[in-house]
């Protein structure tokens, strides 16, 4: 993880499969074979995620997490060693940085079925999976570019945690902003600011999420594998699960 990177969520999961997520959205997949369930989806090794865009809003498209500026010619890591946009909080907007054009006219949806968190306990860190109570895939919201080649870069954004998401997060102060499928259709309209898309998203959101802990063996770099979100039970840790 570069030392750039403001907070801790640079990893996602989507274990839903293709059927699945075109029937609960009603949508299809641009290229249905390339999309695989991804237990651990891991930014800093130019990752693909799947995504609805403003510009597409029946497709679900393959795009390489992490957003690259328009006409960007360079290497994804070069960029990413000089900004790290695996993701951005959504007061960026007030910075008036190159990103910024991305927020009011190229959003998108990420699908993801849960993201992580950690908690710091006793001079240890505990991993968390957080996820919608049903299991049911969910949307982040999200901005994209694409570039001459046609490649879609995109990043979650992130804003304050809520009350829920604090019980099992003490290292940062964040969450990707969960879109509810009802409001999916506000978030990627075009025509709408960001701040407007984003204060229906704060007003309107009631999402249900579960949290549950898991092994410890999820901090190592890379590490990937069949029951790496099974529950875990730590002595003296909350569990919503």
């Amino acid at each position: 993880m570069h030392s750039t990177s403001k907070n801790m969520y640079y990893k996602l999961s989507n274990t839903a499969g293709r059927n699945r997520i075109e029937r609960y959205f009603e949508v299809k997949f641009k290229h249905p074979n390339l999309y695989e369930p991804q237990i651990l989806i891991h930014g800093a090794d130019e990752a693909n995620i799947s995504i609805i865009t403003s510009e597409e809003k029946q497709k679900v498209s393959h795009a390489i997490w992490g957003i690259l500026p328009e006409g960007y010619q360079d290497d994804w890591q070069v960029f990413q060693d000089l900004t790290n946009t695996l993701n951005i909080n959504a007061k960026a907007l007030d910075s008036n940085l190159w990103y910024t054009s991305a927020m009011n006219k190229r959003r998108c949806l990420i699908i993801v079925t849960g993201f992580f968190t950690s908690l710091l306990k006793n001079g240890e860190t505990y991993p968390y999976h957080i996820g919608l109570e049903n299991g049911n895939p969910f949307f982040i919201a999200g901005i994209y570019n694409t570039l001459d080649d046609g490649f879609i870069t995109c990043s979650p954004l992130v804003g304050k945690a809520n009350a829920f998401v604090k019980k099992f997060q003490n290292v940062v102060d964040c969450m990707p902003l969960v879109v509810p499928n009802e409001l999916g259709d506000a978030w990627l309209d075009s025509k709408a600011t960001f701040h407007e898309a984003g204060n229906l998203l704060g007003t309107h959101n009631r999402t249900k999420l579960r949290a549950k802990p898991i092994e410890k063996e999820f901090f190592k770099q890379n590490i990937s594998y069949d029951s790496m979100l099974v529950s875990h039970s730590y002595p003296d840790l909350p569990d919503d699960s």
